[in-house]
């Protein structure tokens, strides 16, 4: 009786590997992103597929949703879909196209409650024709913050979660939790040079530099990378370009207590 038992549990562990096999794609490869600096601040130099992302905004405004388009078409690149969960209503395409982002390649959903946006995020993640999925959830318990975990393990896209300042201290289930805050552009080379990895993106005027901006983006949770690493990239808007302005070291740590256990 034991002997059968067992050769039963081992022939259920065989099965489940073969369904996993199948749903899940082969060779948990990690993306780069079009910013190479960026890549360098992710972990093993980009986005690990079926992961949650989390770009913490330090204000309103501050660049965490336009970084998370820039990150979310990079993903979807080879060919895949592109789910938008956009309840509060933040997306404009016109403007989301000169990010880069190809319209006729990506879904928006505007769902009309919480509860909807909760589960049209997590059927998208399971959807193994999507690369990745970009939202705003303003709220999300640690069941529903496993629930977008196993699902993103299961289809294999990457979710990429802009979230607003109040979440900070809350816990979270995301591999890469990002601060994304404005940081001073005075002083910003003009030369019009771009990096590799450079992008196109269009912000809002800065008062003090009509054409240009600047973004901080600092770790507050990677593997393999020491909480406090930041990053500054500029974004100039008569030329569309994104890249780490020369008179900016590429990248610096200053380890923040009060961050370090994010």
């Amino acid at each position: 009786m034991t002997s059968s038992r067992h050769e039963t549990l081992r022939d259920l562990a065989r099965r489940i590997q073969q369904i996993e096999s199948i749903q899940r794609p082969a060779g948990r490869l990690r993306i780069t992103t079009d910013v190479a600096a960026l890549d360098d601040l992710l972990p093993e130099g980009g986005l690990k597929r079926g992961s949650l992302v989390e770009l913490v905004s330090a204000t309103d405004g501050g660049g965490a949703w336009t970084l998370g388009v820039v990150m979310a078409t990079s993903v979807c690149r080879a060919r895949k879909t592109l789910v938008i969960v956009d309840a509060e209503r933040r997306l404009y395409p016109p403007a989301a196209a000169r990010l880069g982002l190809e319209l006729n390649r990506s879904i928006v959903v505007r769902p009309g409650s919480r509860r909807d946006a909760h589960q049209a995020i997590v059927q998208s993640l399971r959807c193994p024709a999507v690369g990745a999925v970009l939202a705003w959830p303003d709220r999300l318990s640690m069941r529903e913050f496993r629930r977008l975990q196993l699902a993103a393990e299961t289809g294999g896209a990457v979710a990429i979660l802009p979230r607003p300042r109040g979440t900070l201290r809350l816990p979270s289930c995301a591999a890469v939790r990002l601060l994304v805050s404005p940081e001073s552009s005075h002083h910003a080379p003009r030369d019009g040079a771009a990096s590799r990895g450079a992008r196109r993106l269009r912000w809002e005027h800065s008062p003090d530099s009509p054409s240009l901006r600047r973004l901080r983006v600092e770790v507050l949770r990677c593997p393999g990378r020491v909480c406090g690493q930041s990053l500054v990239l500029e974004i100039d808007d008569e030329t569309g370009h994104v890249r780490v302005p020369a008179c900016v070291a590429p990248a610096t740590v200053a380890a923040r207590a009060a961050r370090a256990s994010g």
